[in-house]
């Protein structure tokens, strides 16, 4: 009876683990989402501040978004350049020009909520819209070092 005890309780625990681990990818999931959003939005504010003819509109780099001094006032467009939750690390740049147009996570695991299309976490891309009136966007680079097929998805 001890046995069937503790080989019931062993199954138990195996699936309360799994559960656990689900609820935190998850919540690791809507975090990352919500984050890359923030970054998306404030690199369109970014660069829907004017700037002389010839300059990139885009960022040079996510530490921009935290001080921006080019319009003579200092404008905050993210409050900290958080870490992408998923991997706790940096993010991937999706980069136009010499700036950054988006992020993504540098994942390769499988998301439990995705966009049609998305199969791993590095596929979901978060782009800024490009500012009104200004030139045509340039081609898309990815620069997390790995040479492969760019798909690019907009926010869901």
């Amino acid at each position: 009876m001890l046995l069937g005890w503790i080989a019931l309780s062993g199954v138990v625990l195996m699936a309360a683990s799994t559960a656990w681990r689900h609820q935190a990818q998850r919540e690791r999931e809507i975090e990352m989402v919500f984050r890359a959003e923030q970054i998306q939005a404030a690199i369109t504010a970014y660069a829907a501040v004017t700037v002389s003819p010839g300059q990139s509109p885009w960022p040079r780099s996510l530490e921009a978004l935290l001080t921006d001094e080019r319009s003579g006032q200092v404008v905050r467009h993210l409050r900290q350049a958080w870490p992408d939750p998923v991997t706790g690390g940096a993010w991937g740049l999706v980069r136009e020009g010499d700036g950054i147009r988006g992020v993504y996570s540098l994942s390769r695991l499988t998301p439990l909520r995705a966009p049609k299309g998305v199969s791993q976490f590095d596929e979901w891309r978060f782009l800024a819209d490009a500012p009104k009136g200004g030139p045509a966007p340039a081609p898309l680079n990815v620069s997390n070092g790995m040479q492969r097929q760019q798909t690019v998805m907009p926010a869901p």
